[in-house]
């Protein structure tokens, strides 16, 4: 009988993002408040904040998979 972290450990694996963090993540990373759809290689992203010329919410985008964190896809797979 395996326990909640070792069920939870084998889920993960099974859509791991294969996420590769980089020495310049701070400046180059955007926040993704959450994934919202899924098509082939990309997921469609809601971005955290607001466009500073519109004011309004950034536009939702497609982005390939492997640009998504695993805590993203674990959140997204629920």
């Amino acid at each position: 009988m395996s326990t909640q972290g070792e069920s939870l450990a084998g889920e993960l694996s099974e859509f791991e993002t294969q996420f590769e963090p980089r020495s310049n993540d701070d400046d180059a990373l955007w926040e993704v408040l959450e994934i919202v759809a899924e098509r082939g290689k990309k997921y469609r992203v809601r971005w955290a904040g607001n466009d500073p010329k519109t004011g309004r919410p950034w536009p939702l985008d497609w982005v390939p998979k492997h640009d998504c964190t695993d805590h993203l896809v674990e959140e997204w797979k629920r």
